[in-house]
């Protein structure tokens, strides 16, 4: 078993980087979780945005929208200059402009013509500010066609607007909503998993694969088949093992949490694909590259990027419909997929049911497809 100690030699030598992953790995998902911690389905808060009124107007009509705009979100004062708008939009020192025209009322009630705003651009929020304002503005003008006088429309639709509603949002998961500390745990999972088996199986085949160890290997006694044996032995104990860490993880960290959860089986299951596919990623890149200093270039664009673009660093609800549609093209798209129908369900539809098993069928369709290119190219290379 000489290559087998090799390996687990070379093993123990990156035992320190292990750690330092693991290390780094905890602090980021202890932050997020806490930094999240309590904003849960059990409380529902209307969001209040910095808006800017610049009021060209002054009617009574005006300032009963900007009182109206005024208890719903925080007033920051602007100047009527372009220039200056754009730049308070560009610091965030605003969210979203309303540019109340001269005679208001006959622009905007008797013509019918839309309010002027500006807002940053693919923010949901703005949406939310568009629509408080079409029903004041629409509640105003049936009152006034209803035979109130101005007064008395705007008086009536700023109570319509302070109107308060008990508003219960469904608890899916038997937790209050709020996700359970450990989805944040394999949230970010597998960044730590592809990292620490890019570097370490990168290692570990740019040693084995250099020509002088590898004229060596094929002189000894030992056949090639054995050796080849012995490799593979060695992959599925790292492979393993290394999960096996990550596993205990969550134990540690959150045991009441994680055994009482009725999806531990489907996390454990879902982030054993992700170690499948991270020693593929690592085959294949250990296969192509000779040198360690490029070993560190290429194992960081290739996990950090896929863990921007998949939703591992960024949450899945905020990435861009291009984003989206690129990441389904990579493996670990479709593990985050898996775990946000797991944080917030504990019995699944058929059509949530059906997104876990698809998921878990790409993600090891994406191993083995990367496996066999990985082989592919080590026999092109042992022919040359």
């Amino acid at each position: 078993m000489t290559v087998f100690r090799g390996f687990m030699i070379m093993v123990k030598r990156n035992l320190g980087m292990m750690f330092m992953y693991i290390a780094i790995f905890i602090t980021i998902a202890v932050m997020v979780q806490t930094m999240t911690d309590g904003k849960g389905m059990e409380h529902f808060e209307e969001e209040r945005l910095k808006v800017a009124v610049i009021d060209r107007d002054h009617g009574k009509l005006a300032e009963g929208l900007t009182d109206y705009i005024g208890k719903k979100h925080d007033l920051v004062k602007v100047e009527d200059d372009k220039n200056v708008i754009q730049e308070k939009l560009f610091y965030r020192d605003i969210y979203y402009v309303v540019t109340i025209p001269e005679d208001f009322e006959q622009v905007c009630l008797e013509d019918g013509e839309k309010l002027q705003t500006t807002k940053l651009p693919d923010t949901m929020s703005a949406f939310y500010v568009d629509q408080q304002i079409s029903t004041y503005l629409n509640t105003v003008k049936v009152l006034k066609s209803a035979g109130y006088s101005l007064e008395e429309a705007i008086s009536d639709a700023a109570e319509t607007g302070e109107a308060e509603s008990d508003v219960t949002l469904i608890d899916k998961n038997g937790n209050g909503g709020v996700k359970l500390p450990h989805s944040f745990l394999f949230q970010y999972m597998p960044y730590i998993i592809l990292a620490v088996l890019c570097y370490t199986i990168g290692y570990i085949m740019i040693a084995f694969r250099k020509k002088d160890v590898r004229r060596r290997m094929l002189c000894s006694s030992v056949s090639s088949r054995s050796q080849n044996v012995q490799m593979v032995i060695g992959f599925v104990i790292m492979g393993v093992g290394f999960w096996a860490i990550c596993m205990l993880l969550p134990l540690i960290m959150y045991p009441s949490q994680f055994l009482n959860d009725p999806n531990k089986v489907y996390y454990m299951l879902n982030s054993f694909l992700v170690v499948l596919v991270g020693m593929a990623i690592a085959f294949t890149i250990g296969v192509v590259v000779q040198k360690i200093e490029v070993l560190n270039g290429i194992v960081n664009v290739i996990t950090l990027g896929m863990c921007f673009t998949c939703g591992v660093f960024v949450s899945m609800d905020v990435l861009g419909k291009g984003v989206k549609m690129f990441a389904q093209f990579l493996p670990l798209y479709w593990y985050e997929k898996v775990v946000v129908v797991l944080s917030v369900n504990t019995e699944f539809t058929k059509a949530q049911a059906e997104t876990i098993y698809k998921g878990f069928g790409i993600q090891l369709l994406f191993a083995v497809a990367i496996l066999c290119v990985g082989l592919v190219i080590s026999k092109s290379k042992e022919q040359e």
